[in-house]
């Protein structure tokens, strides 16, 4: 009888080897890995493990309209939207919203999972605030969605909620009691100034914020400084819901323009 060859380390190494390549293989786990770190790359974020961890996350999510959502929304959270990147992670959020299935034959992006994604960038929102926002940018339940109405709704939404943030970090600055309430004289002076720096005719919804930035410091100063120097007693009160809403009809008015034009 001939002698069994028994194996040598060097096959039982090579077969392992084998066996652990078409493992990856199989699963597609190098592909996922090297996305993950080329979007680590692009984007980097500043909590890198949480950053994979939703990436992971998002992978694993079905083709359910909810997980669709959930996953365009993760790939939207992936970096700032001043980020040149995010312009990418826009067109990846549409394409995943191009897997809703409309009908058996149909997919593609229209009003129902559209208005869905734009209810959950904008869910930390005032209802009131909402509620206007939508009336200019929702796309009708049965409506087709193209892609340049996507993106300029995905950015009023990102720059819109910025804009109340920053809205409220003023009115904190003028309530100079830290009451819940500012003077009045105080808060239309600085809605005007804000109103004169968002009449910019930029056509990007993105300029709109960068224009905001004409409140310099200096000029503003200047503003409120005349502002206290009149009678306070007949001036009232503003509050910090009040505020907030005067801003963002000063803001919506520009954004109606601007998806007029989009349209």
């Amino acid at each position: 009888m001939a002698d069994r060859r028994k194996p040598t380390g060097n096959s039982i190494q090579e077969s392992s080897q084998e066996t652990e390549r078409q493992f990856m293989d199989k699963y597609n786990v190098n592909g996922m890995l090297k996305d993950v770190l080329t979007k680590l790359i692009a984007n980097r974020p500043d909590d890198p493990i949480r950053f994979i961890a939703n990436y992971f996350e998002a992978i694993a999510l079905d083709d359910q309209p909810e997980d669709i959502v959930n996953r365009a929304l993760q790939v939207l959270s992936l970096t700032h939207y001043s980020r040149p990147v995010f312009e990418t992670n826009v067109i990846s959020a549409f394409d995943i919203l191009s897997k809703f299935k409309i009908s058996k034959k149909l997919h593609g992006v229209n009003g129902v999972v559209h208005t869905q994604l734009l209810k959950a960038l904008c869910k930390n929102m005032p209802p009131a605030v909402q509620v206007k926002l939508f009336k200019k940018i929702e796309c009708s339940e049965h409506e087709a969605v193209p892609f340049t109405i996507f993106r300029s709704t995905i950015f009023t939404c990102c720059v819109l909620t910025d804009f109340i943030s920053m809205a409220g970090n003023l009115f904190f600055t003028l309530d100079v009691q830290k009451t819940g309430n500012a003077d009045k004289n105080l808060c239309t002076s600085t809605l005007d100034q804000l109103k004169t720096a968002l009449s910019s005719s930029k056509k990007d919804v993105k300029r709109i914020m960068e224009s905001s930035y004409n409140l310099g410091p200096d000029n503003l100063y200047k503003v409120l400084d005349k502002a206290m120097s009149k009678n306070a007693s007949q001036s009232g009160l503003y509050n910090h819901d009040e505020f907030i809403m005067d801003a963002c009809e000063i803001f919506l008015s520009k954004v109606s323009l601007f998806l007029k034009r989009a349209f």
